[in-house]
């Protein structure tokens, strides 16, 4: 079955409103909570600079050259390469924690990254061409992949801090469509027996391994 791909309108609306989610949720940590655990063995600091990339990657792939010439056509394929990388969650760990030494303001750093990068959507066409390390894509795709990393760890950001809300239903509806397109067919009848009251008969399996 193919990817779902999304239109425009729909993830350029979904990533404002997880954007505007997610900086409230920044906003809200307590001074005192910055450094305790949050996810793994991150800190809610380094949770914070790892998912402050969602708005970084937007404003450097759009206004930089290409990297790789793959063409990639939906979010979910996007991910199927990152993930199939070497150890791809071990990179990542340590460059949010290298990161998340530079954050003397994470709340500052936030709000101007993401600042520009919704500027940057609100001008630029979805047809637009995202230069991501793994290979090229349009804009209206690679906002989706965005709008996930918003959703997933703004609910990680929220637990850490003991600040229980819900994400946006129109960015999770975004973040669920390409979470289901790397979902195996036992998970997709799982998540339709949890829907429905049911027991799942089959554990789901983490899709962002």
């Amino acid at each position: 079955m193919a990817d779902h791909l999304f239109d425009y309108h729909e993830t350029s609306a979904a990533f404002r409103y997880a954007s505007t989610w997610y900086r409230s949720l920044v906003g809200a940590v307590d001074d005192h909570r910055w450094d305790q655990a949050a996810l793994g063995e991150w800190s809610v600091r380094e949770l914070v600079a790892h998912t402050t990339r969602a708005y970084k990657t937007i404003v450097e792939y759009l206004d930089g050259d290409p990297k790789d010439e793959t063409e990639i056509y939906s979010a979910a394929g996007y991910f199927r390469i990152v993930l199939a990388e070497q150890t791809p969650h071990v990179h990542i760990s340590a460059r949010a924690k290298r990161e998340a030494i530079g954050a003397a303001d994470p709340v500052a750093l936030v709000d101007e990254w993401a600042a520009k990068a919704e500027q940057l959507v609100a001008d630029t066409p979805g047809e637009a061409t995202v230069h991501t390390f793994v290979g090229e894509m349009q804009l209206d795709q690679y906002l989706a992949t965005r709008v996930v990393e918003l959703v997933v760890h703004g609910l990680d950001l929220a637990a850490a801090i003991d600040l229980p809300t819900p994400a946006p239903a129109a960015s999770s509806r975004v973040a669920l469509e390409v979470l289901l397109d790397l979902g195996r067919a036992e998970d997709l009848s799982a998540i339709l027996c949890l829907l429905t009251g049911r027991a799942a008969s089959l554990p789901l399996k983490h899709v962002l391994d």
